[in-house]
């Protein structure tokens, strides 16, 4: 079997530590071309992964370029832009998260993919950790009855991200676009991808752009992406979601507050016969009527391995991945949701609130 033939759009942070190595680790890969506005840091990346071709534009590597599939790892506000044209050039996509932020664009995206018959995966790296696939199969082998409440969070208290993560018109959001949707599709996943019915959400920007002593945070590896020149964006914002099935869950993030720091997805599930957690990793339930509580021992994984493994071997077998478009588009949705209930500080109703965009 001939090799997959990738490229990369855009070359910063995500690209150089998740994708790249691991897509140069893949012995059914090979790296062909980068694109990136940034043409320096292309370089720099291209030297590094022993990647002869570079762009300045990604349209133009796909056309010159014989592609079987690319990454995108761009700002948010380019992911659906860039992952509708390269599937007119007939090539499979992983988008980084989120899909991208606009639902409606990301409708179009999904419509796009399956008019052409493409691979469009979504980069939800938390579904492949191994942690994630044990609470899944529990679920999914009914030990837990009537799943009726869920609690999901992560919360940093001064974790804000350096560059364009705080520019709105860049990211769509702060931390609920940022770690929040990976805390919502994990846990989403994991209940079985109930349809959202009402949502209450609340944001907040609280503490701001802050000059903490002695904390470390999040800074990209390029340097003309480390200022926060502008900050539009919530930086706490929380939820209750009510879905058709009855099942309701409570969704927190944070990248600064003053509070307890967890800094790692937290998910609890409660049913009628059972419930798991995901920090720690645990089955509670009862035994001849005495409450158990089971810690689940599982091995540690490279997830961001197992996902690019997992892209590769869709685009050679043709097969549906783990995370298809239409599922980064329905968690967009109840993204979205939070946000305008915060903006009319009101619960909403999810079809209605749609049908009145259409």
């Amino acid at each position: 079997m001939s090799k997959v033939k990738i490229g990369v759009i855009g070359t910063g942070t995500i690209a150089e530590h998740g994708h790249l190595p691991n897509y140069q680790q893949n012995t059914d890969v090979e790296l062909v071309a980068f694109a990136d506005t940034n043409v320096v840091r292309a370089e720099q990346m291209a030297a590094k992964y022993h990647v002869s071709k570079v762009y300045s534009d990604a349209e133009e590597m796909l056309k010159n370029e014989k592609l079987d599939a690319v990454s995108i790892c761009t700002s948010n506000d380019a992911h659906i832009a860039l992952a509708k044209l390269a599937i007119g050039y007939g090539v499979d996509v992983l988008v980084e998260k989120p899909i991208g932020t606009s639902y409606q664009e990301a409708q179009e995206l999904v419509e796009r993919s399956e008019q052409q018959n493409r691979i469009c995966m979504v980069g939800m790296t938390h579904r492949f950790r191994n942690e994630s696939q044990a609470l899944k199969q529990i679920v999914e082998a009914n030990r837990l009855g009537e799943i009726y409440y869920a609690k999901v969070k992560i919360l940093r208290r001064r974790g804000t991200p350096t560059g364009w993560f705080s520019d709105f018109s860049r990211s769509g959001g702060g931390p609920l676009m940022d770690i929040g949707v990976h805390a919502l599709d994990l846990a989403w996943w994991i209940l079985g991808q109930p349809e959202a019915e009402k949502i209450s959400g609340f944001l907040k920007k609280g503490i701001g752009s802050y000059n903490t002593k002695l904390l470390g945070r999040w800074e990209s590896s390029n340097p003309y992406n480390r200022k926060n020149e502008v900050f539009d964006v919530e930086d706490f914002a929380a939820a209750l979601i009510r879905f058709k099935s009855g099942l309701v869950m409570n969704l927190e993030v944070s990248w600064a507050m003053n509070g307890a720091q967890d800094d790692a997805i937290g998910i609890d599930v409660y049913g009628t016969e059972g419930g798991v957690s995901l920090d720690p990793l645990c089955y509670y339930s009862e035994v001849e009527q005495f409450f158990t509580e089971a810690k689940l021992d599982v091995s540690k994984n490279n997830p961001m391995k197992d996902e690019i493994n997992h892209f590769v071997s869709c685009v050679q077998k043709r097969t549906t991945p783990l995370i298809p478009a239409e599922q980064g588009a329905e968690v967009l949705r109840m993204l979205e949701g939070i946000t305008e209930s915060s903006k009319q500080n009101q619960e909403i109703l999810l079809d209605s609130f749609y049908q009145k965009v259409k």
